[in-house]
């Protein structure tokens, strides 16, 4: 064979190598940008139905209004209420056209529990109709919290179509995760808030004092508020936070948390005291909404900053994809020009030398690059080869060595700094799929909640030092406590959490109790060497409907576990699931 023909089927091989090495890089790119793109398009679409959740979540005023109004209806009432209904539909039709069911799983769970809201709104709206246009005497209360408690059961199937479609935001965008769950936890603070509101329906309608089922329903929801709110605080207390989270977060804090509440309990006051309300359902929620609003401004903060990084992120994988694409381009015309130039100058140097290359491009970098000692452009070019072999070897290292700091930072990503055990993220996936599971397979699960009694008495008067200590060694005794089956991760604060599989409820209330005892037993040294005793207050639910999913086992073991801090603490209290239809 001829050289001349040689070199040609040389220099064919190497030229195709480089396209598909240019061809792998650009598809990679190709999907980057892609994967941003439909990214922030999860993410404009999750607030949409953010902005659903509060659309609807705020028809509930007018319709608290309305269900509060005399004999006479009040013509502004009834369109005020129309509008708002009109504002929803509105919203809803908005998600529903930017929804892509075909070839998009979660879009598709998306649109299916929209759809199913949209069934539930329209029973829920029926029913407010029917109750409303009865005489005042005839609305017994019972049937107003009704009316009410069906527009609620709306709003967990629209946050449920807002998760599915957070998660395909915040696998592309990990990023802003925080801003991401920020935001859906100020749209789930903004509901209960509005559930808070709506709790003294029916006392206002009657214009009586609130009864037991309300006032309960009022202190339950003032604890998850108050689990929302330091949630939501946890992320925007780091240097790292956006002046504009801050700002929104103080505006939330005077506005709802100040105002709002400050109202609430001049209302539970006024009850307390059999006093008159001096208002009407209407004017309680023209007073109390508007500093509702704080909330979703913090929510709309967050998400706006995320949309933003999306957008800034988007557009760099799109300026990477064209200067990749023209890097590609230029790289086969300089190629070419290359190989044109040699193959009229160079012809036998250039087997040994094309051998090597070939050798580089395929990764067998235990290849001899020959003797370097020309002082000629072909000593030149040996000398380059042996560069670009050392400079394969090299990104083959740090390439080993990214892998390993990706490994590390993948575990650090699911564990408590402090504590060690799971972090709540990490619990979370790990949950459900545990939960998917059991269903499956119809075996038993259960969940247990525990948190440290008077843990901010411990913080006060010892020091947070000392509150850490507490902490470390509450979580190595449940890392001993429970079964190496068993997940138990740092819920937040003070509160641990454990997923228990197969397990009943009645062995699971006796892990807790043991946990439980040896917690009391236990002293904690603290840094001056004084000794700490401590105990934790339990709440244990196992899975008991094929419906139970985590929120609703969180639920439950959260009712057990304040039952179990109103039952005198330090002690383990059985709670049965239940979920909102």
């Amino acid at each position: 064979m001829k050289l001349t023909r040689l070199f040609a089927i040389s220099t064919a091989v190497l030229v195709t190598l480089i396209c598909l090495m240019l061809s792998r890089i650009i598809f990679a790119e190709w999907s980057a940008y892609q994967s941003s793109r439909n990214g922030l398009e999860a993410m404009q679409v999750a607030y949409k139905a953010m902005v659903l959740a509060e659309k609807v979540s705020f028809e509930r005023g007018p319709t608290n209004g309305v269900l509060g109004d005399a004999d006479q209806h009040d013509p502004a009432k009834r369109a005020r209420l129309a509008k708002v209904r009109a504002d929803s539909d509105a919203a809803m039709a908005d998600l529903a056209a930017s929804l892509r069911p075909e070839g998009a799983r979660r879009q598709d769970e998306a649109t299916q529990s929209l759809q199913k809201a949209r069934s539930l709104l329209t029973a829920a709206r029926a029913e407010v109709d029917q109750v409303a246009n009865l005489p005042l005497a005839s609305r017994p209360p019972e049937r107003v919290m009704g009316a009410v408690h069906q527009m609620f059961d709306v709003i967990p199937v629209i946050m449920e179509a807002v998760t599915i479609l957070s998660r395909d935001a915040e696998e592309a965008y990990p990023r802003f995760s925080d801003a991401l769950v920020g935001a859906r936890l100020a749209a789930e603070l903004r509901e209960y808030a509005g559930r808070l509101g709506s709790q003294f329906t029916a006392a206002l309608t009657e214009q009586k004092p609130l009864g037991a089922a309300e006032q309960q329903g009022i202190h339950v929801l003032r604890g998850r508020i108050e689990q929302l709110r330091m949630l939501i605080e946890l992320p925007t207390h780091t240097r790292e936070t956006d002046d504009r989270i801050l700002a929104a977060a103080r505006e939330m804090e005077q506005r709802y948390f100040g105002d709002g509440m400050a109202f609430i309990a001049a209302v539970e006051r006024a009850s307390a005291e059999n006093r008159p309300y001096g208002m009407d359902t209407a004017q309680f929620a023209a007073r109390y909404v508007p500093d509702m609003a704080s909330i979703v401004q913090l929510r709309d903060v967050m998400i706006k900053m995320a949309i933003e990084g999306g957008k800034e992120r988007n557009a760099q994988a799109r300026r990477t994809l064209l200067s990749m694409s023209l890097l590609g381009a230029i790289t086969l015309l300089v190629v070419a020009a290359v190989f044109m130039v040699i193959r009229q100058r160079v012809l036998r140097p250039l087997l040994d030398t094309t051998r090597v290359l070939v050798d580089i491009a395929q990764e067998n970098l235990s290849t001899v690059v020959p003797p370097a000692d020309r002082a000629d452009e072909i000593g030149d070019m040996l000398r380059a080869v042996g560069a670009l072999k050392e400079g394969s070897l090299e990104r083959r290292r740090l390439e080993e060595e990214r892998g390993q700091l990706i490994e590390e930072l993948r575990q650090m990503s699911s564990t408590d700094f402090l504590t060690g055990l799971l972090n709540r993220r990490a619990f979370a996936g790990i949950a459900d799929s545990q939960i998917a599971s059991a269903r499956r397979h119809g075996s038993p699960l259960s969940l247990i909640i525990f948190d440290i009694d008077h843990f901010k008495k411990v913080n006060d008067q010892y020091g947070h030092d000392a509150g850490d200590l507490v902490l470390v060694e509450i979580a190595r005794i449940a890392r001993v406590t429970f079964r190496e089956e068993d997940f138990v991760a740092r819920h937040g604060g003070e509160e641990f959490v454990a997923l228990a599989p197969h397990c009943e409820l009645e062995p699971a209330h006796v892990l807790a109790e043991r946990l439980r005892l040896a917690i009391e037993a236990a002293t904690v040294l603290l840094p001056d060497g004084r000794p700490l005793k401590v105990t934790a207050s339990f709440g244990v639910v196992a899975l008991s409907r094929p419906s139970d999913n985590l929120d609703a086992l969180l639920q439950g073991a959260d009712r057990a576990l304040y039952a179990a801090k109103e039952g005198g603490r330090n002690r383990v209290i059985d709670g049965a699931t239940r979920l909102s239809a």
